[in-house]
């Protein structure tokens, strides 16, 4: 009779590579929306569109098997399990439905190999719930997921997707609770108009009906908040780093959006593999179930891990390495030291050149004067100028509901500074004002970016008090344009708020 404890005490000592234990699961985003040389390519944008390149761009087409087969036999190489094509389903976005076809042939041909197969998840792309990305009404609106017009909406996308893709091909998770479920990832809810707790229960149960017996594992991004999800996840990890949840780790490889026109957003060097390695260490630590890389091929924002021009088969090499890490249970190893800590910002010098050797910035409503400083109009913070006042053009809201004006400053003038400033706001009287700077405080919200300010000196003005100054200490300013928009620094207020005359900006002296 063999004994059972001499039995789990030499299950305990094996090596990782024999336990049998199910492995945890890589899935990567894909984006299929490619068709050489004229969608999605460089030459949309007069050749500066991407910052990065495939190795064979004249091959790469959503309506080319050839090309769908060649792209999942490099993400199995890399040890990728999942891949989570980017859906859309729009009006008049031709890809989304017809690259599905020969991504299904490629499949198929790949079926009749031995070794690792990539399955297909979901990567539901939730800018198609804007009514202007489907051509619906009103416009400028999002769909209301709490109305049945917009959870009939949500669900039908995710269960027309998978009636295109045979179960056969469907990617299902491997670790109880949600062993056998098929993942469906969410992106960010700012494209909804509402939602609640209810709205995972209502896909399940439609996509249950729909598919016998058939179940889903939801895993949203971290703003929607609940609404019902099993696992839980964020965008970002390619900029930000590791987004770390229960069971689930995102990562990505870095991040540079530069050649894309009107895009400011700050850079994250890939270190010559380093940020990918640590992200990579990251996740081990974290013992996820789920590990999400972000993402296999969107170029235009440099986050890509598949083979490029640029780096070759690098960061294929180095994701297999990892993944291997990963699955046999290993320790992350050596901890890798960055250069960077957090992106790199970038200067906007298209702005704001008359501020170049100035003394102050300002922006005065009165004259309607900007000298290097600008408001800056953000969906948390519309704003109107008009009479020689600016305004927010929001409703106030109900309660103490905060409110926010933006402002940009040239980057001629301070970018990425480390210097005490103080700032000038004349304003009229009434109710109370914050104001949030982009600093260099990493203790304060998002690393600084929205560091608090009261005001340290409050001046009537004009006749009998009209106007208010207030003067407002900013210690330690950066203004790296780290705040929504690429703005540098923000007036918070709650209801109304105050109407703006003037904004100015100098150096402490």
């Amino acid at each position: 009779m063999v004994d059972f404890g001499i039995c789990l005490a030499l299950f305990l000592l094996a090596p990782p590579g024999l336990r049998s234990d199910p492995p945890p699961l890589v899935a990567t985003h894909f984006f299929y929306w490619y068709k050489f040389p004229d969608e999605h390519f460089a030459t949309e944008r007069g050749g500066e569109g991407h910052r990065r390149q495939f190795t064979h761009p004249e091959r790469v087409s959503y309506e080319s098997a050839d090309w769908f087969e060649a792209e999942f036999r490099d993400m199995a190489r890399a040890g990728v399990d999942i891949a989570l094509p980017v859906y859309w389903d729009a009006p008049g976005i031709r890809f989304s439905r017809t690259g599905l076809k020969p991504m299904v042939a490629a499949l198929d041909r790949l079926a009749t190999h031995r070794g690792p197969r990539v399955k297909l998840g979901l990567f539901f792309d939730t800018t198609t719930l804007l009514n202007d990305v489907r051509g619906a009404k009103p416009s400028g609106g999002r769909a209301d997921l709490t109305t049945e017009t917009g959870r009939d909406l949500f669900c039908r996308t995710v269960i027309e997707y998978f009636e295109q893709i045979p179960a056969r091909h469907w990617a299902r998770l491997n670790r109880d609770p949600h062993a056998g479920a098929v993942p469906v990832v969410l992106y960010g809810s700012a494209f909804a108009a509402a939602w609640d707790q209810s709205l995972g229960d209502r896909l399940r149960a439609a996509f249950s009906r729909r598919f016998e017996q058939e179940r889903i594992c939801l895993v949203a991004d971290v703003s929607w908040g609940d609404l019902g999800q099993d696992l839980t996840t964020a965008w970002g990890a390619a900029l930000s780093g590791p987004k770390l949840f229960e069971r689930v780790a995102q990562i990505g490889p870095g991040y540079d959006d530069s050649k894309v026109p009107g895009r400011m957003t700050p850079i994250r060097d890939r270190e010559g593999g380093d940020f990918y390695r640590w992200s990579w260490q990251q996740a081990l630590a974290h013992r996820p179930d789920l590990v999400l890389i972000e993402t296999w091929n969107e170029m235009h924002e440099g986050t890509e891990i598949c083979p490029s021009a640029e780096e070759g088969e690098t960061y294929l090499e180095l994701t297999r390495e990892f993944v291997d890490r990963l699955k046999r249970g290993l320790e992350p190893g050596p901890p890798v030291r960055l250069r960077y800590e957090e992106p790199r910002p970038r200067p906007d010098l298209s702005f704001g050149k008359e501020a170049l050797g100035r003394e102050t910035v300002s922006a005065d409503y009165g004259t309607t004067e900007r000298i290097g400083l600008a408001e800056l109009a953000w969906e948390d913070g519309p704003l109107q100028v008009d009479g020689g006042w600016l305004r927010s053009s929001g409703s106030p809201g109900s309660g103490e509901a905060m409110r926010y004006l933006y402002f940009r400053v040239s980057d001629h003038w301070r970018f990425d500074v480390d210097e005490d400033l103080w700032l000038e706001v004349t304003r009229e009287p009434g109710g109370s004002l914050l104001v949030q700077y982009d600093s260099r405080d990493v203790t304060a919200t998002q690393k600084g970016a929205y560091t608090g300010a009261s005001a340290v000196a409050s001046i009537p003005e004009g006749p009998e008090g009209s106007l208010l100054i207030e003067r407002f200490h900013l210690k330690g300013a950066r203004l790296a344009n780290r705040q929504n928009g690429g703005a540098d620094l923000r007036l918070a207020f709650t209801g109304a708020g105050p109407a703006v005359r003037r904004v100015e900006l100098r150096p402490e002296r």
